[in-house]
């Protein structure tokens, strides 16, 4: 019970720190889920709940989704998908979560920096191929993408928006993933049965107090935060090494 108190509460505080700063649900998340339960079920259950977040967000905000953008990226999402859960399925836990923290703290320096790569040709392809591969590797997909669509020039509503239209497509197909790679867990289904009503607790929480909030400063708070969580996961993967 105890574990699971744990993980809804570890899930409300992800959800409501996307709600106030619009990124780092999986961030927050899977290094510190990692450390409550295995990895595999942390990998999972954060990808089944941010598939219904970004449902949510991309349904919401349908009209300023470019199309375009996302169809460019989307192929190439999907091809990495099984790598990733190939990753996934023959890492070490010990391995798994200090790649999860490593991972992590890469995509933090990313965000941070608010790095882009070239908008055309194998930079755009080699974005979504990453993403794909850490969709279901770690669950940390978005930076590749964040660099990709920043590089397209979307303005603010319809960033969000693809962003979030690309998670909702690519999150049930690494679920199927999961499944068809017996990674389909009790233990992940059931964080992730507790994580919904905690992802709509912090959702909702983070969108009464947003206009509080001075956005860029809980931005670094945010960053700030993962680069201790990440920390702290490497830490117990180097102690379980021991």
């Amino acid at each position: 019970m105890t574990l699971y108190l744990l993980a809804f509460l570890v899930i409300t505080v992800a959800a409501f720190a996307q709600a106030i700063s619009g990124f780092g649900f999986s961030l927050v998340a899977v290094p510190l889920l990692a450390m409550i339960v295995d990895p595999q079920p942390a990998v999972v259950a954060a990808t089944i709940v941010s598939c219904c977040l970004n449902a949510g967000n991309a349904y919401g905000h349908r009209n300023h989704i470019d199309v375009r953008a996302a169809r460019r990226l989307l192929v190439w999402v999907l091809a990495g998908l099984p790598l990733g859960v190939l990753a996934l399925r023959l890492l070490p836990a010990g391995a798994l979560v200090a790649t999860i923290a490593l991972v992590t703290l890469g995509c933090t320096v990313i965000v941070w920096r608010g790095w882009r790569i070239a908008p055309t040709g194998w930079s755009l392809r080699g974005a979504g191929l990453l993403s794909g591969v850490l969709t279901t590797a770690t669950a940390t997909n978005g930076p590749p993408l964040v660099a990709a669509l920043q590089a397209m020039r979307l303005e603010p509503r319809a960033f969000r928006a693809t962003l979030a239209l690309l998670f909702a497509a690519v999150s049930p197909v690494a679920v199927a993933g999961f499944a068809l790679a017996g990674l389909l867990g009790t233990r992940a289904v059931l964080v992730a049965a507790v994580g919904q009503p905690a992802a709509a607790l912090g959702g909702w929480v983070g969108n009464r107090v947003f206009a509080r909030f001075d956005a860029a400063t809980f931005r670094r708070m945010v960053l700030g935060a993962l680069v201790v969580s990440s920390a702290a996961a490497l830490v117990k993967a180097g102690a379980g090494a021991l």
